[in-house]
């Protein structure tokens, strides 16, 4: 049984594995996605960065204020690469495995940004990376289409969390450190037995980031999909 953790708008295509593959899952969203009002786009840019695909979703209604000119498209990983792609966007750098921010930096069509005008389409906070060494050389900007919204605990967390606590073969999702940090949160706020239980069942995040918050926080049986992919998540699942 897999607890899923993401925001209940965003579960479906996993839902779907999930039954393919006979596998039961309880849900648990620990924040929900809200769009964020932004100002109009002033100014036209060299580079424009996605972080997600939230990012992607949310900055669609800004597409033709943003895409003007001579431009060039970044993604932070390649799932957010495919969203954009099914957009018809062309996408011109993005690391081929693990999503991350530092991944991206790796990579020379990204570090070595000089002088140009770089728009970050992103949520609502979140690390700092990305543009504390970008703007070194170059003029970065946010666009913050979306932002996180913590849930609070529901009648939905306590029939879950029961459901998966009665399961021998319970495992974790997070797929961010947002995401973690929140259902800790809303864990412990509901039964601290639970949480110190939890912490003992099989863990799947999306990246090494993840699992090094997560270890901190005293988790011990984590393991990281190849690709921060829900069909990689399933692999790992029944692995």
């Amino acid at each position: 049984m897999l607890l899923i953790t993401r925001p209940l708008a965003q579960t479906r295509g996993l839902k779907i594995l999930l039954k393919e593959a006979s596998i039961n899952y309880a849900l648990f969203p620990a924040f929900e996605v809200k769009k964020n009002p932004i100002k109009a786009i002033s100014q036209a840019y060299d580079i424009i960065i996605f972080i997600s695909t939230n990012a992607v979703n949310y900055a669609e209604d800004y597409f033709n204020q943003l895409f003007v000119g001579t431009y060039k498209i970044f993604a932070v990983g390649p799932i957010t690469a495919q969203r954009l792609a099914e957009k018809n966007i062309k996408v011109d750098c993005f690391p081929k495995k693990n999503a991350s921010s530092s991944e991206l930096l790796l990579m020379k069509e990204c570090a070595e940004l000089t002088r140009q005008k770089v728009l970050i389409v992103r949520g609502k906070g979140g690390s700092e990376r990305l543009k504390n060494y970008l703007s070194k050389l170059n003029q970065v900007d946010y666009l913050e289409v979306y932002d996180r919204i913590p849930c609070e605990f529901t009648k939905l967390h306590s029939d879950s969390i029961n459901i998966f606590m009665d399961s021998s073969k319970g495992v974790l999702m997070a797929s961010s450190k947002e995401n973690l940090s929140n259902t800790v949160r809303l864990l412990g706020a509901y039964n601290s037995n639970f949480l110190d239980e939890i912490k003992s069942k099989k863990m799947i995040v999306y990246s090494d980031r993840i699992k090094d918050y997560a270890l901190k926080l005293g988790f011990i049986n984590i393991k990281v999909t190849s690709n921060p992919s829900d069909k990689d998540l399933i692999n790992e699942l029944i692995q």
